[in-house]
């Protein structure tokens, strides 16, 4: 069991918490000191720390994983290290607040019959998850392809996966959120849903059933927002007023896939808005994404023609078109058909081989038929104003140095 220990009068300024398994080659000396988050004082080796092993966000309570279940810890493959990640809401700056919440994790030197893992899945954030000011409805999707599942589950587990629970995630112009499941071209019953998100009451949503996912699936995060209140670009991104498209998912047992995400291709992107020539090509660019270790940057390009974009950068030139309710609705329709860039991570940073390459989105339909509302619930991620994180040393001290959260 995992427990959310918010300093009491905190409640509204702590949005949520995150582990993360660090690299095994960690050096020691980074231990013990917080720094704030992806600031370049952030040591390099903070970098290493991507693949979540748990979360916890506002208004959620504590997770209790079920009886057959649980996070190994003390094993060789087990976290050497892991990383907090606390991040923080105030957006009234109120200056010189000290927070000591944390989490509180529950163990047992009974091993439990399966380990359990998380899956990162849906659109990876970054500039090219963009949604255009002004409008009362559009929705984004990220990919958890075919193409890696099937690399990934063949590899590692052809009798499937079984998730039992799942976190869906976006920011503030997050309207519904929706993790779609396909096997074989067949959709499936929605694996989660939240048709009322709440960016401030975000919690694990429990499966009734539990979900096999098989190589040959395909998992779909279907984001829904509103930016009737805004004039400009929204763009993927950290900030509560960036936008996330994610869905994180509990399974068991574990295997050797931390992350499962898509990124929409950039250069029809770039097409519909009227530009004909950069002066670096997009294949040369090096992706500055964010993935709980990076910052996000514009990419190194500007823009060559025509005169009206001439030495803009791609976020300048988006932002200066004049985007109307219709070419929002037309845009929206393009970006749902872009072929997709796949992201498909191991653990340690390693990556499997179809990561980088480009897929096609299945042929789906739209709008997806709702389904009743029996209950709602929410989920959050990275994203807030103010991110604080630290390294420890992860050790075990029951017998045989093997224990489960």
């Amino acid at each position: 069991q995992v427990e959310p220990l918010i300093q009491k009068g905190h409640e509204n300024l702590v949005h949520h918490i995150l582990l993360y398994q660090c690299s095994s080659n960690l050096n020691d000396s980074v231990l013990d000191y917080g720094h704030e988050c992806y600031h370049p004082n952030m040591p390099d080796s903070f970098l290493t720390c991507e693949t979540v092993i748990f979360a916890w966000a506002i208004g959620g309570e504590g997770f209790t994983y079920p009886p057959h279940v649980g996070l190994s810890i003390g094993t060789a493959v087990d976290p050497q290290f892991v990383l907090m990640e606390v991040h923080y809401d105030n957006p009234s700056y109120t200056e010189g607040l000290i927070d000591n919440s944390g989490l509180r994790l529950i163990y047992t030197p009974v091993l439990r019959k399966y380990d359990a893992g998380v899956i990162e899945a849906g659109l990876w954030v970054s500039l090219f998850h963009n949604i255009p000011p002004g409008m009362p409805e559009f929705v984004s999707e990220g990919h958890c392809t075919l193409e890696c599942l099937e690399e990934a589950l063949g590899a590692e587990r052809p009798a499937g996966i079984h998730v039992f629970a799942v976190l869906l995630h976006a920011h503030l112009a997050g309207r519904a959120i929706r993790m779609r499941h396909f096997h074989n071209g067949e959709e499936q019953k929605l694996l989660a849903y939240d048709d009322e998100f709440d960016f401030n009451f975000q919690e694990f949503q429990y499966l009734k059933e539990e979900r096999t996912i098989l190589p040959g699936d395909n998992l779909i995060t279907e984001c829904h927002y509103s930016t009737v209140d805004r004039i400009r670009m929204t763009w993927g991104g950290l900030s509560t007023r960036n936008e996330m498209c994610l869905s994180y998912l509990l399974y068991y047992p574990r295997i050797n896939l931390t992350r499962c995400a898509s990124i929409p291709d950039i250069m029809e992107q770039l097409q519909f808005i009227g530009v004909k020539e950069i002066y670096r090509p997009v294949r040369q660019v090096k992706y500055l994404l964010i993935c709980a270790a990076s910052l996000f940057l514009t990419w190194p390009f500007i823009i060559k023609s025509p005169k009206q974009y001439k030495n803009l950068s791609f976020m300048d030139a988006m932002n200066k078109f004049k985007w109307s309710r219709s070419e929002g609705h037309s845009y929206n329709e393009l970006v749902l058909k872009l072929p997709v860039n796949v992201r498909c991570s191991k653990t340690d940073n390693a990556e499997w081989s179809i990561q980088g390459m480009t897929a096609l989105p299945p042929e789906i339909e739209r709008p997806y038929k709702t389904e009743p509302v029996i209950c709602s619930s929410s989920s959050c991620l990275r994203c807030s104003l103010f991110l604080s994180l630290f390294v420890v040393h992860v050790t075990a001290s029951t017998r045989g140095n093997i224990g489960l959260f």
